[in-house]
């Protein structure tokens, strides 16, 4: 009888023996090309299909003489304004998104990290992608932080202040000067050249390679690729960071 899949697991097994098939042999092709990626670490979530998941990936590489550990992808509890920079850059060749959830997350963690990423292709491939085993790099807008302190945006970062009547806030988009009203929501995508484009409900769009905001008082918040990461009061600068993020596809 062919085998079942227990209900409580919450795991398509097909979709994920699929999918860990394709990671398995394209791990195992990139070790046996680059020495490098013999040290792999493999980013999951906190989930149990994610740990699942991640401990039979690096069960089966393991088997074929890959050494791995395994990272979390997203902040542990109580680490909600921690980037994965401030923790020790891990010392692999190359990172495996195990599949699963946190998938914007693993993508962030690979470019603060300045590694390669092995990671499933999107459901939706955009009309650029490769097919079959390929790579390709995407920018990222990079947000210096104060202290010096790095984080990137994969899609897009927002700045929200709310705080009741907060005034005005100071924008220097590349040369250009402009006060805006620091109650409406600031976002900062990237266009298809890499560069940044600055939307706001008060002015009308920017695109531009640098972006400074600044505010005389209080505190506001930022946000990176939709979940709140930071609540800041000195200035902020954002700039496009080009083929920070280089993925590799099965």
């Amino acid at each position: 009888m062919p085998s079942r899949t227990p209900p409580s697991s919450g795991v398509d097994r097909t979709d994920s023996d699929t999918g860990q098939e394709r990671l398995l042999s394209a791990a195992v092709r990139l070790a046996g090309e680059l020495p490098t990626a013999r040290r792999l670490g493999i980013l999951r979530g906190w989930g149990r299909a994610d740990r699942d998941r991640a401990r039979l990936l690096r069960e089966r590489l393991a088997h074929r003489g890959i050494h791995c550990i395994e990272l979390s992808a997203v902040p542990e509890a109580g680490e909600r304004h921690r980037v994965p920079q401030g923790r020790q850059r891990p010392r692999v060749g190359l990172l495996l998104h195990a599949g699963g959830s946190q998938r914007d997350q693993a993508l962030r963690a690979a470019a603060l990290w300045d590694l390669p990423l092995l990671i499933e292709r999107p459901s939706r491939e955009e009309p650029f992608e490769l097919t079959g085993f390929g790579a390709h790099r995407r920018p990222v807008i990079g947000v210096h932080l104060p202290g010096d302190t790095l984080d990137v945006a994969v899609r897009q970062a927002t700045i929200t202040c709310l705080q009741p009547h907060p005034g005005s806030a100071y924008l220097l988009l590349d040369n250009e000067k402009l006060t805006a009203p620091a109650a409406q929501p600031l976002q900062i995508g990237l266009t298809a050249d890499g560069t940044l484009e600055v939307r706001s409900d008060t002015f009308t769009t920017r695109r531009v390679r640098r972006l400074r905001y600044e505010r005389p008082w209080g505190v506001y918040r930022l946000d990176i690729d939709g979940t709140p990461a930071h609540d800041v009061r000195a200035p902020l600068r954002l700039e496009p960071m080009p083929g920070r993020l280089h993925l590799l596809h099965p």
